[in-house]
């Protein structure tokens, strides 16, 4: 047997001492670090459903709304969940897909270009709404943000296109923004290209599943219930019984398990890895509903795969998707977001809708478009919603924060209180403007009671709630 030259081991010893080390701290960049006295701004805001224009707004006589453009334009790096196509519905030469996120969402280049205009310029594109008209409402929608010059992620040709940053180049430093969703309808997925068969376009997926454990007394009233449906079902104590489609495990107690798809953790945290050694900043962001838009707490898997993308380099995290706010973490220096709310909320005024919308809720089609409405969202003889969206304030209000850095390390974070004027008629509900003082502290100090937990101390001072470090 030929045995290793001194060459050779000398270049084995050498590339092992180049090996990155393995262990709990943050990922380190492989090239020259930035200055970490460098201060920059990032704000970010959550879910964006717009299809009316806010250029009307954006003058100093509305200060509501013209103050908070400001604020946005006046940060290094604005971040937005753009949870919509963008094209104009009679030009439009697809077809509404089968599946929908819970509604058509479309808006008209105009609505992107106020966007714009505010000062956004990190977009997500990876949600439950990313298909809503199609593979080609997603393309139409990627190809005018590239035109535009646009950054966005977290859509594309395949999973590999949908799964790599875009890059923001700004004086303070190059910013990698990485999107993706663990809320998604099954047709959006995008899927990898192989040898032989072109990829799937879509989106870049975060896939779930539930582990199921019943007691005893539960296992064996799902038996008997299986029995009933003409199922086979096994005498032995420790089998697990299928029931409603659904498996359930014997187990001490009642519970559900929700566990992330260990490829798709690995494959966007090769991403941060890759992005930490290609910019400056690293934003990470996910559209994630779960466990469902009632709960204002952070389900533990997402806590977990938030912070691993802060250990594998990312500045911050954010998610965005429970339609509420939910709190703020400080990990190691780094944000995380766990639900930035609402920011723009048109949900009420898609016009026209496709027939699958109207069947849904029995309109016919020779009725108004907004007889869906009328059904979904319905208010008492008082005015105050009842049935649908608006059902609760807490879907109207929500904060805007600007978070300062030195370098990769938030040192301040203002949080400005936004309404989306809850109340007001269907034609102006769901545009954002600073809140009045009294629901603004209101706002502030929900937001502190939810960060909490994490040991985050929102304090509010002079209309704004403040963390420092």
């Amino acid at each position: 047997m030929r045995r290793p030259t001194r060459f050779a081991l000398r270049f084995v010893l050498s590339l092992a001492a180049l090996a990155p080390a393995v262990g709990s701290e943050i990922r380190a960049q492989s090239r020259s670090p930035i200055d970490s006295e460098t201060r920059w701004t990032l704000s970010a805001v959550g879910d964006v459903i717009m299809n009316r224009r806010t250029a009307p707004f954006d003058h100093p006589g509305d200060p509501g709304f013209h103050d908070l453009a400001n604020i946005i334009r006046a940060t290094d790096a604005a971040f937005l969940n753009l949870e919509q196509s963008v094209f104009r519905l009679q030009e439009f030469t697809g077809w509404p897909a089968a599946e929908n996120g819970g509604n058509y969402e479309v808006g008209s280049p105009e609505t992107l270009k106020d966007l714009v205009d505010m000062g956004f310029n990190l977009y997500n594109r990876a949600n439950n709404h990313s298909t809503d008209y199609g593979v080609e409402g997603m393309r139409l929608t990627n190809r005018l943000m590239d035109e535009w010059g646009l950054i966005h992620s977290g859509t594309g040709e395949n999973l590999g296109w949908a799964s790599r940053p875009g890059y923001l180049e700004t004086p303070k430093g190059r910013i990698a923004l990485i999107g993706m969703a663990s809320t998604f309808t099954p047709m959006s997925r995008a899927g990898k290209a192989g040898p032989t068969v072109q990829g799937r376009p879509g989106l870049n997926p975060l896939r779930l599943s539930t582990r199921y454990e019943g007691s005893p007394e539960t296992i064996a009233a799902l038996r008997d219930v299986a029995r009933r449906q003409g199922a086979d079902v096994s005498d032995n104590e420790d089998a697990p019984v299928r029931v409603f489609g659904s498996t359930v495990f014997p187990g001490g107690e009642d519970r559900a398990t929700v566990s992330l798809n260990d490829e798709d953790r690995e494959r966007v945290l090769h991403e941060v890895r890759n992005a930490t050694d290609q910019a400056d900043y690293v934003v990470v962001n996910s559209h994630s509903h779960e466990p469902g838009n009632a709960f204002v707490t952070a389900p533990a898997w997402m806590e977990e795969f938030a912070r691993q993308t802060i250990d594998a380099g990312a500045v911050t995290f954010i998610i965005h998707g429970p339609h509420q706010l939910r709190g703020v973490e400080i990990y190691r220096g780094r944000p995380i977001f766990y639900s930035l709310a609402n920011f723009i909320f048109q949900n009420e005024t898609i016009d026209p809708m496709p027939s699958d919308q109207r069947d849904r809720y029995g309109i016919p089609l020779d009725r108004l478009a907004s007889e869906i409405y009328d059904t979904r969202f319905q208010v008492d003889e008082d005015g105050n919603p009842t049935t649908g969206f608006p059902i609760g304030s807490e879907w109207y209000e929500s904060v805007v924060p600007v978070a300062t850095f030195e370098g990769e390390e938030v040192v301040e974070i203002i949080f400005h209180p936004i309404e989306l004027s809850w109340k007001a008629p269907r034609g102006r509900r769901g545009t954002p403007r600073i809140a009045p003082e009294e629901l603004g502290r209101e706002i502030i100090e929900h937001l502190a009671e939810l960060s909490r937990p994490y040991g985050t101390e929102i304090v509010y001072e002079n209309g704004v709630g403040v963390w420092r470090r």
